[in-house]
């Protein structure tokens, strides 16, 4: 048997029987197309959800290319997919969603809309049939096999053994999928070198190619409006696209999503932004987004559906959104599916851009609407988009069943034409059209260096409460925006300061340390943070760290002396030497480590640092208290009806449940020696919270793994780790 690492944490064993493929995050089928190694039959999903911001249970696009593109389906064979019980569950329905999209009772379970029934309609005209005109359920696709006492036996009599958290055994063989590096996608991104000026309208494509070309990135663009970022649809690899551009994680105020399929929904890492953003989409939409993200992470609906700001857009009615109009449409696709025309006023005149999103070609809808499927109003509707004018028209020109075909555009009116999920153009289309390409840029209204000058206004005004006009004006006044390419080096670690601070307002940069042997990065900063700001209070104005551009950069510098007077005057040289004393506490561990500074600095801003004395209780069973703690030195004891159950140490946080569950204390935390915490009143964890996803999604996994630890204490007595 072979043994093939294809990534960290991908790896397959090929036999002649068979082809088992361990691990499964986005673009897994890239990867093996471009290694040569042909579609599994066999997937092991790992115990571990989602690692670096990216998910590993990825099945679906695996799933069409071993049924359509190997060829499978045709000689009747399925894939077989192995998991515990609960993973099998949830991918059993997460492929059920993805593929034939809701039932009539979710349907009914969002409420009413005329919408639905000719949404569910279509699903079923497109949906795979037997013969006999039979709908194939997903258990006709898939033979889901769970482990059963840490044994999987596959349909041909082959054992799978499941050993460890991530960890299995096949033919001998053993196989370890725990990794503690990123991965990476398949392709290059290209990234840019400088920063583009920002835009009041235009588009940045981050991909255009579909799910099965190995070497480009997916179908996705981004949407500048008044100088914001808005993602039309979110590809995998969300991090590494934005950075190739010169676009930070925190620099997305928006995401318009137009279905759920795998190459357009990589929403999981928005779950880990310091800010929540604005996700458009019809109610249905929504509702399989966060579906699939439950899922996927197995967190509950209402939980995730709580760290997105919902704004519902409704078919073929606008919707205002600061500045610019939205007018969605519905798609001919196998699951719903919404496209949108963006406009702004440019002086007199309306500027548009029209993104279909998926859509059968034209002859293959004119087809279903003479058999009473599709709407001869709704293909119509289709029809005027392509033969509008517009300044830029996005069609979709994958071909095949699903997707649609360049000609159909051949008659628009619009001034370019520009195709998604397309390897290349057909040749006859040259010089007709463009093809989507990740990196090119299409400016609609212009922009000017001007807007960074309201981009630092908002940073100052977030990060300095009720600052006064008189300063406000003066540092406004006195900064400059400077550019960094990829790579340069913006100061060096032991040089003396230059007189400046920096605010990042566009891109990310690396804060690299070098302690005599090696050079390290010790953590990340990007579009909204300060650097170099903690020299202005320190007397030897000596740089402790150099400062790279990980992507291309734009810097607002500040005179420091100026920025150091602003701080004495207005009294806030105590808060901001707490403010960043705490913060360099917190971020020494997890998951403050992986926090951008504006949601430590939100922390900070909102706590009191205590002393704590031996044999001292914080934290009683059964009180209705509500403080919630992080503690920075020192040790507890947990206790839960009397009994010890965990002792916890720097770093580890309490109290969550009174905080955020409304629920009495469940366990009794003293003090076994002299420490030092923080407490946050639940009134200002709670605003943290609900407003940084990032910091939202972990204190849902910490309360999600102690109720657990808690419901086996509780039923079998034993003590568990990390039961608090």
């Amino acid at each position: 048997m072979a043994v093939i690492e294809v990534a960290p944490g991908v790896t397959v064993c090929q036999t002649a029987e068979r082809n088992v493929l361990f691990g499964c995050p986005p673009e897994v089928i890239k990867h093996l197309m471009l290694k040569g190694i042909k579609s599994p039959d066999v997937i092991v999903l790992p115990d571990t959800p989602y690692r670096f911001d990216v998910l590993q249970n990825c099945t679906e696009f695996p799933l069409y290319s071993f049924l359509f593109v190997e060829g499978n389906f045709r000689s009747g064979k399925k894939l077989t997919i192995v998991g515990t019980p609960l993973h099998i569950k949830a991918n059993r329905k997460l492929l059920r969603l993805t593929l034939l999209g809701p039932t009539r009772k979710e349907y009914a379970e969002l409420g009413d809309s005329h919408w639905f029934d000719e949404l569910y309609r279509e699903s079923r005209a497109m949906a795979v049939k037997d013969p006999s005109g039979r709908e194939f359920i997903i258990d006709d696709f898939v033979d889901f096999v769970p482990f059963v006492d840490g044994i999987a036996t596959l349909a041909d009599g082959t054992k799978i053994e499941h050993t460890g958290k991530d960890r299995y055994r096949l033919a001998g063989e053993e196989i370890d999928v725990n990794f503690d590096e990123p991965q990476q996608p398949p392709y290059d991104l290209r990234s840019d070198f400088i920063t583009p000026i920002p835009m009041r309208l235009g588009v940045t494509v981050l991909g255009g190619a579909s799910g099965f070309i190995a070497d480009k990135p997916c179908s996705s663009i981004l949407l500048q409006y008044n100088s914001e970022y808005m993602l039309v649809d979110c590809p995998p690899y969300l991090e590494q696209a934005l950075n190739a551009r010169g676009v930070s994680f925190s620099e997305i105020r928006s995401i318009y999503l137009t279905h759920i399929h795998d190459d357009h929904c990589n929403i999981y890492p928005l779950l880990r932004l310091s800010n929540k953003v604005q996700l458009l989409a019809t109610k249905e939409i929504f509702w399989m987004a966060m579906m699939k993200l439950s899922l996927q992470t197995l967190m509950p609906v209402e939980h995730l559906s709580a760290m997105f700001d919902f704004v519902e857009v409704k078919p073929y009615e606008v919707t205002e959104f600061y500045g610019m109009s939205i007018t969605p449409h519905y798609t001919v696709h196998s699951i719903p599916t919404i496209g949108a025309t963006f406009r702004m006023k440019d002086g007199t005149t309306t500027r548009s851009v029209v993104f279909i999103g998926d859509n059968k070609a034209f002859k293959d809808i004119e087809g279903m609407v003479a058999q009473g499927i599709v709407r001869k109003e709704k293909f119509d509707a289709l029809k005027s988009l392509y033969t509008d004018r517009h300044d830029i028209l996005f069609a979709d020109g994958g071909q095949g069943i699903l997707h649609g075909d360049p000609r159909d555009a051949l008659h628009s009116q619009s001034d370019r034409i520009v195709f998604m999920h397309l390897e290349s153009l057909p040749t006859e289309f040259d010089a007709t059209f463009s093809h989507a390409v990740a990196g090119k840029r299409y400016p609609i209204i212009p922009g000017s260096h001007d807007s960074y000058l309201i981009r630092t206004m908002q940073i100052l005004g977030d990060s300095f409460r009720n600052m006064s006009h008189g300063w406000s004006t003066a540092l406004m006044n006195s900064f400059q925006i400077q550019t960094f390419n990829s790579g340069d080096v913006i100061f060096k670690q032991g040089e003396t300061s230059r007189g400046l601070i920096y605010i990042i307002l566009a891109g990310t940069v690396s804060v690299m340390v070098h302690d005599g042997r090696k050079l390290t990065e010790r953590t990340r900063k990007e579009a909204g943070d300060f650097v170099g700001e903690m020299a202005v209070l320190d007397e030897n104005k000596v740089r402790s760290a150099s400062i790279v551009a990980r992507t291309p950069v734009a810097l607002c510098a500040i005179d420091e002396k100026l920025f150091h007077e602003f701080l004495i005057d207005e009294n806030r040289v105590e808060e901001m030497q707490h403010l960043w004393k705490v913060r360099s506490e917190i971020e020494r561990y997890w998951p403050f480590a992986d926090f951008a500074d504006n949601v430590n600095d939100r922390i900070a801003r909102n706590c009191v640092r205590l002393r704590v004395a031996e044999g001292e209780t914080l934290v009683e069973q059964g009180k209705t208290d509500a403080d919630f703690y992080i503690i920075l030195s020192g040790e507890f004891s947990v206790t839960r009806n009397g009994v010890e159950v965990n002792v916890i140490r720097g770093g580890d946080m309490f109290g969550e449940y009174g905080s955020l569950a409304n629920t009495v204390r469940n366990a009794t935390v003293r003090a076994l020696k002299d420490s030092i915490v923080i407490r946050i009143a639940r009134g200002e964890i709670r605003k943290i919270v609900e407003s940084a996803p990032i910091f939202h999604f972990s204190m849902r996994e910490i309360m999600t793994k102690r109720m657990r630890e808690l419901k086996s204490i509780d039923q079998t007595g034993v003590v568990q780790p990390e039961a608090v």
